[in-house]
């Protein structure tokens, strides 16, 4: 008989102890009526990167179910799923998800009232979260572990630094155009959808994902052949300038300092 082969987890070298879901699986609703787990993606895994990360998928799950701007399946999970982790929790999920936290009342059409909780995401935490994903469709995809490291752009949190949000509107212009003639994927797409760009000679890649219908997060994928030291950025570059900086390209103006 062949030997069964042996599978590696999707995002480090140990030996696979089980599959994961990517995304999370708690993302996909139950309870709406409408079958919104069709076709999930699984990836081998070790113990580290499944079972003991489920603290970061309940996490993710209240960092983007009913955020401002998810469409009405996101918000219909927060007001089911996500709200009784919460109350389970004591409100100490809430804590992780949002720092510098401030509630404020919004009239409603009606005459009703209508509250909003404000605060700071943790950023890093997301982003972490995000770049596993982003290397476990790396992994459905090409069979393969990538060698390098994935940086996160999420582009629905908001930023008060001109210069970078003028770099990052030139970056994800960018991105769009090597993703434009890529097939969006994913079977549940009011849920997630995702595509990954080709790569390119030295295996650099970009990728989008898009949960409930807006929250748009831009990946990067840089192998580990990649030298840092040897390319500065734009955006690095622009901020020992004084005078304004700009990025001019297709008719479009950013300042980038």
């Amino acid at each position: 008989m062949a030997n069964k082969k042996v599978e590696t987890c999707y995002a480090c070298d140990e030996i696979s102890t089980s599959r994961e879901h990517v995304p999370p699986k708690c993302l996909f609703p139950t309870e709406l009526g409408i079958d919104y787990r069709k076709g999930l993606i699984t990836v081998p895994s070790c113990d580290l990167h499944n079972g003991k990360k489920s603290d970061d998928d309940e996490f993710l799950l209240a960092s983007l179910a009913g955020i401002i701007g998810c469409n009405d399946v996101g918000m219909l999970h927060k007001f089911t799923k996500v709200n009784r982790a919460i109350r389970r929790s004591g409100g100490r999920l809430l804590d992780k998800v949002l720092k510098e936290q401030s509630v404020k009342n919004y009239d409603l059409p009606n005459g009703g009232k209508f509250d909003v909780m404000w605060g700071k995401p943790d950023l890093k935490r997301l982003q972490e979260c995000f770049s596993l994903i982003g290397r476990g469709l790396y992994k459905h995809k090409y069979d393969r572990v990538f060698r390098g490291s994935v940086v996160c752009d999420v582009l629905y949190v908001p930023t008060n630094n001109r210069g970078w949000k003028g770099y990052r509107e030139f970056v994800v212009s960018e991105m769009a155009k090597e993703l434009v003639n890529t097939k969006v994927e994913g079977h549940n797409p009011d849920v997630f959808q995702w595509v990954l760009g080709p790569e390119d000679v030295s295996g650099a890649s970009c990728g989008r994902l898009t949960f409930y219908g807006n929250l748009v997060v831009y990946l990067a994928f840089i192998p580990e052949t990649f030298n840092a030291e040897n390319h500065k950025n734009l955006f690095d570059i622009a901020q020992s300038v004084a005078k304004p900086v700009y990025i001019q390209k297709d008719g479009q103006r950013y300042r980038i300092n």
